[in-house]
């Protein structure tokens, strides 16, 4: 008797050396929430499949990358979508299009084009600066999201203006608001919270226009966008968090600056990143995430870790995240120059 109950125990053993271990349900990572969300069910085994890979576009930011006199054209724009979603088998070409931003005040929002008609705390432009990109985007195939930084300006209002004028293009997917900048005053640069109710209206609005457009709400903080936790079928939840380093605001990106970094530090602040992805993928689960990555601030784990970092980065978050989410990744405009 004691021969057969050494000889299971041998077995046993052997068992868990060649499998690296047996999961029991208090041996496994932990992925609650620490940042104030919810948390939705969590499926298994993710599969780390990029839905869509593309760029973030804004005037600013292409001007802050490329210069005044190198902004990128309609062409210029789109091989870079391009290259991005190459780097993803079967991903979709895809543009975070900024086509509204806040004023210096924090109080207004300036649309890119024409107003059909007078909207309290909105202002448009003489010319329409995106149409033209719009219908390359259409030729190629990809999908856009319009997006606003709306200021105190009525979200509803804002949804409908830029849908409507728009809506003639097939690229166009859907709708997006940065909350960072929504009736940001007095709120020390994090905006002031949407709540799932007014998500649902600005919804609501824009399937009016058309019944397939989607709604996407971005923050680096998930207790800045309903609570916490998904909230609707027709929504997509973008983060944009940066700065994994815990550099100063007025840290300069130098070589010296980046090269002072252990290997160590850099892949910390890596795993930071992707673990803070994987926990607001599955918070929002079932609902599809975007995640912008390539912040200046980020540039010394992204420029020293990954020889191509549009590819790897993503496709290390990609690989992290523990839910069957649709995934985004969007390189930012602001370093777009640096990778593509």
């Amino acid at each position: 008797m004691k021969k057969m109950v050494l000889f299971l125990i041998l077995c046993v053993f052997l068992l868990v050396s060649c499998t690296g271990g047996i999961e029991l349900p208090w041996n496994r990572p932990d992925n609650g929430d620490d940042n104030g969300g919810g948390g939705g069910t969590q499926e298994p085994g993710g599969t780390g499949a990029v839905k869509w890979a593309g760029i973030r576009f804004s005037s600013y930011g292409m001007r802050s990358a490329y210069g005044k006199d190198n902004f990128p054209d309609k062409t210029k724009t789109s091989n870079l979508i391009s290259k991005m979603r190459g780097y993803y088998d079967d991903s979709k070409g895809t543009c975070i299009l900024i086509v509204g931003t806040v004023s210096e005040s924090n109080w207004t929002c300036s649309l890119d084009f024409p107003l059909s008609k007078e909207i309290d705390l909105v202002y448009g432009s003489k010319n329409d600066r995106y149409e033209d990109y719009l219908t390359a985007f259409d030729n190629a195939g990809y999908s856009v999201w319009l997006q606003v930084e709306p200021g105190n300006a009525d979200l509803v209002a804002l949804a409908k203006e830029v849908m409507t004028h728009y809506k003639n293009h097939t690229c166009v997917k859907g709708f997006g608001i940065d909350v960072e900048w929504y009736r940001p005053a007095g709120t020390d640069g994090y905006g002031t919270k949407l709540t799932a109710t007014e998500a649902r209206k600005v919804l609501t609005e824009i399937r009016k226009i058309n019944s397939g457009y989607t709604l996407f709400i971005k923050h680096w903080d998930r207790r800045w966008l309903t609570d916490g936790k998904s909230a609707d079928e027709g929504i997509i939840y973008v983060n944009d968090s940066q700065n994994y380093l815990g550099l100063d605001e007025d840290d300069e990106i130098t070589t010296a600056l980046i090269n002072s970094f252990s290997t160590e530090e850099l892949n910390e602040a890596a795993e930071d990143m992707i673990d803070d992805f994987s926990r607001w993928a599955k918070a929002y689960y079932p609902s599809p995430v975007m995640f912008q990555i390539g912040y200046e601030k980020d540039t010394p784990f992204w420029k020293r870790l990954y020889t191509n970092p549009a590819k790897g980065l993503g496709e290390a978050i990609a690989a992290g995240i523990q839910t069957k989410n649709d995934i985004g990744i969007i390189w930012v405009d602001f370093t777009v120059n640096q990778v593509l």
